[in-house]
């Protein structure tokens, strides 16, 4: 996602609502693995556990839908890090425990993990906040003056990363979400940035040389003045990357495309420019997802006229090309659509609401045409 500050601390929340709430795991179905057949797929297909209401039977029925049609979850940390404690390795605030401890206790053993710990702030044009006891807060003394390429910060996120890596032991890490919005914010930031990144990179490697890292690029229309920018910028930290990663919503951020929200008309390489963005290197989709219903939000000047049937289009278009890119895995953001979490919890925040209909189930729980193609896909073995 691409929030502006303020929503980020409607994302805590979520999230302290998960932890509230994510702790009746063993009422979950077994989970429901792919069936051979002469069709194969490249990549791991999966979802975040976004609940769509703030309550107990809301997160544990998506966990259990989540882990039913996927074979990779993400477990993404948007709260910041809890510095401090980070870096001194002492224990973190209980409810930075108990967040950990319910993502734990929810994902199923033999699902692979795709874990990401946002270095970046919800803005995505500074260091990341602080993760105290009542969420996300302003990064207290001295670490409100401190920056990327400080060793402490360096090493306060090094070690965070490492404690959970060893706890969530996933097949893939994102240090950086949507780092390519730093190049397009921030220059000297991002200049600040790329020490951050070889360090990081260099003190995770060396402790799981196998991992995969990642950071992940948020796409915009190709040929874009942005998208020109991140191309011409984001080299200087690939020697860092092992896969680079897409987040990628072209309805609400392709803004040079005429009627986007028809993925009839996403450009020919809507997806494929990554390949010129950070040639030679495995590509991943670390969030995506696409509008089931008509959006309107006035405040940002935004009339789409989604429908379920662009919807499974969407998704169509998704696989077939992330097959053509032999694209490693596929996280959808939301699995069912937020319309409750949306009204009351977030408040009906105009910026959570351009995510709120890509369920590929309803409000209701109740399949969208999109779940069934990609439970086609979900039912092929991977390469």
């Amino acid at each position: 996602m691409q929030p502006a500050n303020h929503l980020l601390t409607l994302l805590i929340t979520v999230s302290l609502l998960v932890s509230a709430c994510g702790s009746d795991s063993t009422t979950s179905p077994p989970a429901s693995e792919p069936t051979p057949g002469s069709e194969t797929r490249s990549f791991y297909m999966g979802f975040t556990p976004w609940p769509y209401a703030g309550t107990t039977e809301a997160v544990n029925t998506t966990y259990a839908k989540i882990q039913e049609n996927g074979d990779i979850i993400d477990h993404q940390f948007m709260q910041g890090i809890p510095w401090n404690e980070a870096f001194n390795q002492s224990a973190y605030p209980s409810a930075v425990e108990a967040d950990i401890q319910s993502r734990l206790a929810q994902t199923r053993s033999g699902k692979a993990v795709f874990l990401a710990i946002d270095s970046l702030n919800g803005a995505r044009n500074a260091l990341a906040n602080n993760w105290g006891s009542n969420g996300e807060e302003a990064r207290p003394a001295p670490w409100d003056s401190r920056d990327f390429n400080s060793q402490e910060v360096i090493d306060a996120y090094t070690r965070f990363a490492l404690d959970m890596i060893g706890r969530f032991k996933p097949l893939y890490f994102n240090y950086a979400t949507e780092a390519s919005e730093l190049i397009v914010n921030d220059l000297a930031g991002y200049t600040r940035f790329k020490a951050f990144a070889r360090a990081v990179y260099s003190n995770i490697k060396a402790a799981y040389p196998d991992l995969k890292l990642t950071i992940s690029v948020a796409m915009k229309s190709p040929g874009s003045n942005e998208m020109t920018l991140v191309k011409q910028h984001l080299a200087d930290i690939l020697p860092y990357v092992d896969v680079i990663g897409v987040s990628v919503y072209p309805y609400a951020f392709y803004f040079d495309t005429p009627g986007i929200e028809n993925p009839a008309r996403l450009p020919d390489d809507w997806l494929s420019q990554i390949t010129q963005i950070a040639p030679g290197k495995p590509v991943v989709i670390t969030e995506t997802g696409w509008i089931a219903e008509p959006l309107v939000i006035d405040a940002y000047g935004l009339d789409l006229a989604g429908s379920e049937e662009w919807q499974r289009d969407y998704v169509k278009t998704l696989l077939t090309e992330s097959e053509k890119l032999d694209v490693e895995f596929i996280i959808w953001w939301s699995l069912i659509d937020f319309q409750s979490l949306w009204e009351n919890e977030l408040f009906k925040d105009n910026l959570a609401a351009i995510w709120r209909d890509i369920g590929l189930y309803d409000e209701q729980v109740k399949a969208r045409a999109g779940l069934g193609i990609w439970r086609e896909y979900y039912q092929r073995p991977r390469k």
